[in-house]
């Protein structure tokens, strides 16, 4: 989701694959936009990194084991501190004994802004759906947004039971502090769609702010984002569902009290900042990517976007 640019970090936009093999990072371009280039932008010091032009990326996990979380707690010597939130997994002598951390995500927040309590590192394994054949992909990420959605992912992973194909998305947020301060960055979401044979290998290319050559796999086609921010008749009470879990997202970030307001502080944020035309043009894209996806899985017969 990052890079470093001239020593300085760089949130992106759209995703960052890194990898030494570059036959790999040709695919990886061939299929989800951007071009190979040296890595100049940190990551392990593999040798080429493709900077796509996906906001998501479809991709396979196997199971529940495909993730991997712990707490971590660095010093100057190394790591001081692994838990998995409530044992020790290290060192030997002190697995399994209570770490004594807090049970609540927010006080371990508090302690690790601190520096006195661990850091989340996550490990997702993964393959590329529309080309499972390049091998295991690995994302890394220390993001509390997601550790705080881990349980349900399992859960969701489990309820498949076998191989998932997910969505994961650099999503954006856009809100309001209570100082009327504006705020908007990216946070790393993994959306279990179901099965292979389900959904779609591939999901809808999102435009980004650089151009790419088209996927050669071949995908769904999807639904066209709207041109207005005026609602739309829904065509099926299924658009209408989907459509109220949407706003129900948004009102718990905004906090907003009612779907009205929801709308309306959502775009009155957006349209405030000097990336007004990009930004909206962006949620645009991102309905239109979700209202694809929900089609997708209503017409694969599976209910839980309802």
């Amino acid at each position: 989701m990052g890079r470093l640019s001239e020593g300085r970090p760089q949130a992106l936009d759209s995703w960052r694959v890194t990898t030494d093999d570059a036959d790999v990072a040709a695919r990886v371009a061939s299929f989800l936009g951007g071009e190979p280039q040296p890595n100049e932008g940190g990551g392990g010091g593999l040798a080429y990194e493709v900077l796509t032009s996906r906001e998501s990326v479809r991709i396979l996990l196997d199971g529940h084991a495909a993730v991997a979380s712990r707490m971590v707690l660095r010093g100057s010597k190394g790591i001081i501190h692994e838990c998995d939130g409530v044992e020790f997994l290290s060192p030997e002598e002190r697995q399994g004994q209570p770490c004594g951390c807090p049970p609540l995500l927010e006080d371990r927040k508090l302690a690790a802004r601190d520096g006195r309590g661990p850091m989340p590192s996550v490990d997702i394994t993964f393959q590329i759906a529309a080309a499972p054949e390049l091998g295991l992909f690995h994302f890394m990420t220390a993001s509390w947004q997601m550790a705080a959605q881990l349980s349900d992912l399992t859960d969701a992973l489990e309820r498949v039971n076998g191989p998932a194909v997910c969505d994961l998305t650099t999503e954006l947020v856009v809100y309001t502090t209570k100082a009327g301060r504006g705020v908007c960055y990216r946070k790393p979401v993994v959306t279990v769609l179901g099965s292979p044979g389900t959904v779609a290998p591939e999901p809808p290319l999102v435009p980004g702010p650089r151009s790419a050559p088209a996927p050669s796999a071949p995908r769904r086609k999807a639904t066209s984002a709207p041109e207005s921010t005026t609602p739309s008749t829904p065509e099926s009470r299924h658009s209408v569902s989907v459509d109220a879990v949407l706003l129900r997202r948004a009102a718990q970030v905004l906090g907003t009290g009612d779907h009205q307001e929801t709308v309306v502080a959502a775009l009155s944020e957006v349209v405030a900042g000097r990336q007004q035309t990009t930004e909206l043009t962006r949620l645009r894209v991102q309905v239109g990517r979700i209202a694809a996806i929900a089609e997708q899985a209503l017409h694969g017969g599976d209910s839980s976007l309802t």
